[in-house]
């Protein structure tokens, strides 16, 4: 079993309270997707062994804008969303991860939270640290994917 912290869109604001550090430490690992590029270079220092991540469309850097990552068995393609039109629909985002076989796709870009299930296939945006104050808790075991999503005063 393993636990994942999903954030995104932290536009390098990341939050200090104490809690929120706290779940990152106890997490498994860390995926940031994107818009954050200063966030990311603290978490890498932060949790150099746990941290996985993208750039977004904001960081200024074109290299490593997506990323597939298997963990107890489950693959996810980790994205910021904005090469896939996600503020309009998830369709393309959907057909990417059945081209890849994912099990789950991650992306951010539109600052709110959101799920879809498209039969195995699960499409998960964890929302906003700075705007909709939220991001995903996720836990991996036996194959299966669980996920909260959490709102917090972060």
């Amino acid at each position: 079993m393993k636990n994942i912290i999903v954030i995104s869109d932290t536009h390098n604001r990341l939050p200090s309270n104490e809690a929120f550090w706290e779940a990152l430490d106890n997490a498994d690992y860390i995926f940031h997707l994107g818009d954050g590029a200063r966030d990311i270079e603290k978490l890498k220092e932060a949790f150099p062994d746990n941290l996985i991540y993208v750039y977004g469309n904001n960081d200024g850097i074109t290299s490593n804008q997506e990323q597939v990552v298997e963990i107890e068995g489950v693959k996810f393609f980790l994205t910021h969303g904005h090469r896939y039109k996600v503020k309009s629909s998830d369709l393309e985002l959907q057909l990417r991860g059945l081209e890849l076989g994912v099990d789950c796709c991650l992306y951010g870009h539109v600052h709110r939270p959101q799920f879809s299930e498209y039969g195995n296939l699960k499409i998960i945006n964890p929302g906003s640290l700075t705007y909709s104050r939220t991001y995903c808790y996720m836990t991996v075991k036996d194959g299966k994917i669980l996920h909260k999503i959490v709102t917090d005063r972060i």
